[in-house]
């Protein structure tokens, strides 16, 4: 009768402690999506009221104006969730959009592609097509995470460091192929389409958004269906939450992690793409300068946790639209840029303590 007994309280028991990790789970996703979204709302109805007189804060026109400012910080801000849900980041960021754009400039319309002094002049390469220079510009976005990854798996040096260093290095490379001056694309080189990309008013208007936009937006679907339901996406949940016990699990962890790295590293790239059809057709190598602490400040606003395992995509793109909805009502109630430092910096502070201690009360 006492062991019938024991078995009821230790079965009473599993049962509690599923019930628990089950209530965990959810107060968890709560935290990550509902928790920004309801920051998002309160973002909106605060400029809002501050815009009243104006009405100008919630016009159609605005709002779309808020859409495409918003698709480059997203872009990269999605390859980043990757990364920070890995337990890693990446410094690199806006150094990479740069290098991208000078790429894609000399590509598309430059002939001679400049070499560091003392190496000679420059070498030169035919024009390509504005489809090829943009191919072209996720690729070396590619390479550029794919370095990353490999520097930081291969020399088991934290990611902070080795990003921190090719943060410098490739702002470099940009600034040697282009001289340190800007670059700008002839018209000739331009197709129709180069302009209505990012435009506020999409052609065709059917649209309502910017093909940007849509494209960003699917792109973000993507992703999300991934970290899903593919082994990647469990995968890079793993080796975020607890890397040594991914590889006890036979998760070949250096792998995952140039992976992951690459695939952040191509969305950058794209976000260099995005960034060089917003300028119109320039390479510029001072471009995105600071851009990487937008991109790691939306997604920690998004609720991913800079301890890694946590993130997800829709959470990332409402803490772009925080950001960007901060910006351009800042803009609208004649607040200071300084102000708005100050308020991006605060909730940037806030949603790490959330995050630490939502952890405390998880363990």
């Amino acid at each position: 009768m006492n062991k019938e007994n024991h078995v009821l309280v230790e079965a009473s028991e599993a049962i509690q402690n599923t019930q628990s990790a089950q209530m965990t789970r959810s107060l968890s996703w709560a935290w990550t999506v509902v928790g920004p979204f309801l920051g998002l709302i309160a973002t909106i109805l605060l400029f809002a009221w501050l815009t009243r007189g104006s009405g100008t804060f919630l016009t159609v026109y605005n709002w779309r104006t808020i859409s495409v400012q918003t698709v480059i910080v997203a872009t990269a801000a999605l390859g980043m969730t990757l990364v920070m849900i890995a337990g890693g980041i990446d410094l690199s960021v806006g150094s990479v959009v740069a290098l991208v754009t000078v790429v894609a400039a000399l590509a598309a319309g430059e002939s001679t592609w400049h070499l560091p002094k003392g190496m000679g002049g420059g070498f030169v390469l035919f024009r390509v097509s504005m489809i090829a220079a943009l191919m072209l510009g996720v690729v070396v976005g590619g390479l550029c995470g794919l370095l990353n990854g490999m520097l930081i798996t291969g020399l088991r040096v934290v990611p902070f460091i080795i990003t921190l260093g090719s943060l410098k290095v490739y702002r470099g490379v940009a600034k040697w192929l282009s001289s340190s001056t800007s670059i700008f694309v002839p018209g000739d080189a331009k197709p129709p389409w180069f302009q209505e990309v990012l435009a506020i008013e999409p052609v065709p208007s059917w649209l309502v958004l910017a093909p940007g936009v849509w494209a960003v937006l699917g792109l973000s679907l993507v992703l999300a269906l991934v970290l899903r339901y593919t082994l990647f996406g469990r995968h890079v949940y793993a080796v975020g939450s607890n890397e040594a016990t991914a590889r006890l699990c036979g998760i070949n962890v250096p792998f995952v992690k140039v992976l992951i790295y690459t695939c952040a590293g191509g969305a950058f790239g794209l976000a260099g793409v995005l960034q060089f059809l917003f300028l119109g057709g320039t390479g510029d190598p001072t471009t995105a300068d600071g851009l990487e602490l937008e991109v790691i400040a939306a997604v920690v606003i998004g609720g991913a946790s800079l301890s890694g395992g946590e993130g997800t995509v829709l959470g990332t793109l409402i803490g772009c639209l925080i950001m960007s909805v901060l910006a351009n009502g800042c803009v609208l109630a004649n607040i200071p840029n300084a102000a708005r430092d100050v308020i991006i910096g605060a909730i940037i502070v806030a949603a790490v303590a959330l995050d630490r201690y939502r952890r405390s009360l998880e363990t």
